[in-house]
């Protein structure tokens, strides 16, 4: 496995966790006090740049060689698919988002729905990241 694979499975693990929690936590506390929740947000950024900082810092100090590689054709050309798949995705996403944002949603409802697009857009380019890299592209 490559070292950019493992950026990618680090990406997508550490987010799925780390805003799976923080959403569960917002959709449960909203439904409660219906109040935002930036503190919990505030949390889950710092707790995914540490995961990823750590995780990613590991990986290249298990291969160094291959972390320090230069990005070949190959590589450039797997993040571009992939890029290019979640850009679809978020531009539709944001799309619906306006569209339900006119039936006049409560504020805390219109931020977490765009940070979920944003989070499940970035989640969507490095899942396609490794299936790219599975298949060999």
């Amino acid at each position: 496995m490559s070292f950019r694979e493992k950026t990618a499975w680090v990406s997508v693990i550490t987010m799925s966790a780390i805003y799976g929690v923080y959403f569960w936590t917002a959709v449960h506390g909203a439904a409660h006090d219906g109040s935002l929740h930036v503190g919990g947000l505030l949390q889950a950024i710092v707790a995914l740049v540490a995961a990823q900082v750590v995780l990613i810092t590991a990986a290249a100090i298990a291969a160094p060689r291959d972390a320090k590689a230069p990005r070949d054709e190959r590589d450039r050309l797997i993040e571009l698919r992939a890029t290019r798949v979640a850009y679809a995705g978020l531009a539709s996403s944001v799309a619906f988002a306006c569209f339900f944002g006119a039936f006049d949603p409560p504020i805390v409802f219109n931020v977490n729905a765009l940070l979920f697009i944003l989070v499940a857009s970035e989640v969507l380019r490095s899942a396609y990241q490794i299936i790219q890299y599975r298949r060999g592209a």
